[in-house]
């Protein structure tokens, strides 16, 4: 290591030794890939999406005056994760970790990357991958509006700074591109790659997410990327009834969806990340948790309410 810190990560000392160990015996992303599945029960969700995007429409924000239209922008589920997303890296920050350079490094912030199509319904459509910077101290509002700023700039006609990238150094001859591409691997694992070549990089990123529920797919089995520093890819499958289990033992239908994810293991032991998902998962299940003052949300629903003050919420 040439330098202490990274300009995306700082160095982490006070390890136990298992963890110290762990990148040395575990080189690569592909020996220390873990897979998990989550369902999550969505009618309580659902149910607060309609209340919330009940009135809402064109020129709604929270400085909109009362009398011009709605107070807030319509939100959808993939609003919802990923604002759940945001929250859950920022209170469990040993998931917005990175192995490079065989050292442990915690993220200096919550970027995440998206895969958007340019356009649907066509084999041809090109796949874009955007990266976007979250305030955790941001409300709901405030996130959606990254995300649609960023999933805007995905769509566009205009190349993203990436893709030209990409396309500049795919001008080169196959060995010229190779031999970068090891230059940039030795560079990370050393410490001395430029702030300039990680900012742009949708790979330097906390997590990559694929929506893949909007091409009507289900949920798959992805993989990690030894490039760059990702750590958590997530995929999400369709919206739809699935059957969950009841605390009395007999099965319901309600609105569901099946997330799976790909995971770096060596950046938390799995009881930490069990933790972790289970705060997405009460989050996501409950997103009137992720509103702010700011939002002017429906709050909580009446029964969550009474069950909180009875001692019987979730």
């Amino acid at each position: 290591m040439l330098r202490r810190d990274r300009p995306d990560g700082t160095r982490l000392h006070d390890l136990p030794r298992l963890r110290r160990i762990m990148p040395f015996i575990m080189p690569s992303r592909t020996e220390a890939l873990i897979h998990f599945e989550q369902r999550l029960e969505l009618r309580a969700t659902m149910a607060w999406l309609v209340r919330w995007n009940e009135g809402t429409g064109p020129g709604s924000g929270p400085e909109s005056d009362p009398d011009s239209g709605p107070a807030r922008p319509p939100l959808t589920l993939f609003h919802v994760l990923m604002a759940a997303l945001v929250r859950t890296l920022h209170e469990r920050p040993r998931m917005n970790r990175f192995v490079a350079g065989r050292r442990l490094w915690q993220r200096n912030e919550i970027a995440i990357s998206l895969s958007v199509i340019k356009a649907h319904n066509d084999d041809d459509a090109r796949l874009s991958v955007v990266k976007q910077h979250f305030d955790p101290a941001e409300g709901l509002i405030a996130t959606r509006a990254r995300i649609e700023t960023a999933t805007a700039n995905g769509r566009a006609a205009k190349k993203t700074a990436s893709e030209r990238e990409v396309a500049l150094v795919t001008r080169l001859p196959a060995p010229v591109i190779g031999a970068l591409v090891r230059l940039q691997r030795l560079a990370d694992r050393w410490n001395l790659l430029p702030g300039a070549l990680i900012r742009n990089d949708p790979l330097y990123a906390s997590a990559m997410v694929s929506n893949l529920g909007s091409i009507g797919l289900d949920a798959c089995w992805h993989h990690l990327y030894e490039h760059g520093t990702l750590s958590v890819f997530l995929t999400i499958g369709r919206l739809g009834p699935q059957p969950f289990a009841r605390p009395d033992g007999t099965l319901a239908v309600s609105p569901g969806v099946t997330l799976r994810y790909a995971w770096d293991d060596r950046v938390a032991d799995g009881h930490y990340a069990a933790r972790s998902l289970a705060l997405f998962q009460a989050l996501a299940e409950q997103p009137w948790l992720l509103e702010r003052p700011e939002d002017g949300g429906p709050g909580a629903p009446a029964d969550a309410v009474q069950g909180q003050a009875t001692g019987q919420g979730a």
